[in-house]
């Protein structure tokens, strides 16, 4: 038994083994990272410091209960929303009426039209009304490239972390970016939003930070959503990161707009997410004073008009080939039952309906990933019509559009965004010395994270989800 704990040190002597200064045993941290500029940390989100680019960053709007406040349709989810408040005030008027009941008791029969949760409950037991509003009707950005209409009401959600600071009302003017939060199992990515984005925005929870926040008085922090007092926007980017810019680069007309573009560039540069994919994973991320400013800077503006537009740019102009003789009908651009999915191993086919296939889809549309999925697998993945086990109610994504045919030219617009985005990337100058040219570092980072994708705890989960799109389309 000596003998065999000896051996094993000796193995462990040959290999070097040893933990870094973070503990970490295995994909451990690069040193560099610890030096960069943090892009927010507790410190400063409190007030006490200004020591980030960043001062408030949140976690996204988390409801606990999507298929009550989620839906394409705006009728839908007014509908859904009246039932939710019509279950809630059934059971506070039994809770008004007996005190004495106990909360679950109260719920069961107000349950049919809402799922109570904790926080839910605890409202009902602090006797917290509600009242249904159709100006709480907003669009959410609920995965990447894909909204929905939701409820937004504070009292009937798990939780609105930071959000009513970002986003106080559903026409607040504001640009946010979003990262997964620490511990992602996924390869780092980075999006940017100009509307409330769901928790799980990114799939896993995302941290989110804002170009601006906004304080609020007293009367609306207590209101929730009441109307309208004075409302102040604040730059969101701390002085002391702007004065670090500037004296760094030895240019004071650097403004703090250009710094968030800097930031959004840093973000999506594959020589950054490949060196620092372990920092990345475990803590939040940290901005280089990178050769080139300007350069990221005007990457990152272009970046984010191409992401923050995907609803209204060019269209990519795939061919869409109909089955049946005649021109096409309302009918032959709308999603059935079965989802769309890939008909040839390139994925250069997507079959969207019975009717319907595009065709010419480029290789670079699959290139260009956001946690793990391409914009266009986003899109698959979430246009599809689902009906909630629980209550019944039916989210159809052919509602979102004002004519049937617009499926399509939203389908051409993903893929314009996602072939555009893999070329700015690859003109992003190296962020480091001795980097590879930025083209082959792109097509080694999305290898890396289809490695990472594969390998992670949800790999399962994608491969069934990878094996659904490009199934043989059943015409039986």
């Amino acid at each position: 038994m000596v003998g065999d704990f000896k051996s094993i040190a000796g193995v462990s002597d040959w290999l070097r083994v040893a933990p870094d200064r973070h503990n970490d045993w295995i994909d451990q941290r690069d040193p560099a990272f610890g030096a960069f500029l943090p892009l927010g940390t507790k410190i400063s989100k409190s007030g006490v410091a200004d020591d980030a680019v960043f001062g408030l960053y949140s976690n996204g709007y988390k409801t606990s209960r999507d298929a009550y406040t989620y839906n394409f349709s705006r009728d839908a989810c007014a509908t859904n929303a009246q039932a939710m408040v019509g279950d809630y005030r059934g059971a506070l008027e039994v809770r008004e009426a007996h005190p004495e009941y106990k909360v679950d008791d109260i719920i069961r029969p107000h349950s049919s039209r809402v799922r109570w949760d904790r926080e839910l409950k605890n409202n009902l037991a602090r006797r917290r009304k509600v009242e249904y509003s159709p100006e709480r009707l907003w669009r959410i950005q609920y995965r990447p490239f894909v909204k929905q209409h939701c409820y937004v009401d504070y009292l009937l959600v798990s939780s609105k972390y930071q959000m009513d600071s970002v986003f106080p009302t559903s026409d607040a003017l504001n640009r946010v970016i979003c990262v997964p939060s620490i511990g992602s199992r996924r390869p780092f990515s980075a999006l940017m939003v100009d509307e409330m984005p769901d928790l799980h925005f990114v799939k896993e929870a995302c941290q989110c930070f804002p170009r601006y926040r906004y304080e609020l008085s007293e009367q609306r922090q207590a209101g929730l959503l009441n109307a309208d007092p004075d409302i102040e926007r604040i730059d969101n980017i701390g002085e002391v990161a702007l004065r670090t810019f500037r004296a760094h680069y030895g240019d004071n007309s650097i403004t703090k707009d250009a710094i968030f573009d800097y930031v959004y560039a840093i973000l999506h540069a594959p020589s950054y997410r490949h060196r620092f994919a372990n920092d990345l994973a475990k803590e939040m991320p940290r901005i280089p004073l990178a050769p080139g400013f300007r350069s990221f800077a005007e990457a990152g503006a272009r970046l984010a008009t191409l992401h923050l537009t995907y609803e209204t740019c060019p269209e990519y102009p795939l061919e869409a080939v109909f089955d049946q003789q005649g021109p096409p009908g309302p009918e032959h651009f709308r999603l059935g039952r079965r989802p769309m999915r890939f008909t040839d191993e390139q994925r250069g086919t997507l079959r969207v309906n019975d009717h319907l296939s595009l065709h010419e889809i480029p290789p670079e549309a699959h290139l260009y990933e956001v946690n793990g999925r391409t914009p266009l697998e986003w899109f698959i993945d979430r246009y599809r019509i689902r009906q909630d086990k629980h209550s019944g109610i039916v989210n159809d994504p052919n509602d979102w559009f004002k004519r049937p045919e617009d499926l399509i030219t939203a389908i051409r617009r993903i893929v314009y965004v996602s072939v555009k985005t893999v070329g700015i990337v690859a003109t992003l100058p190296g962020p480091f010395p001795n980097d590879r040219a930025a083209k082959d570092l792109l097509k080694a980072e999305a290898r890396r994270q289809s490695e990472a994708v594969a390998n992670s705890p949800g790999a399962q989960e994608d491969q069934d989800f990878v094996d659904a799109i490009t199934a043989p389309w059943d015409d039986g």
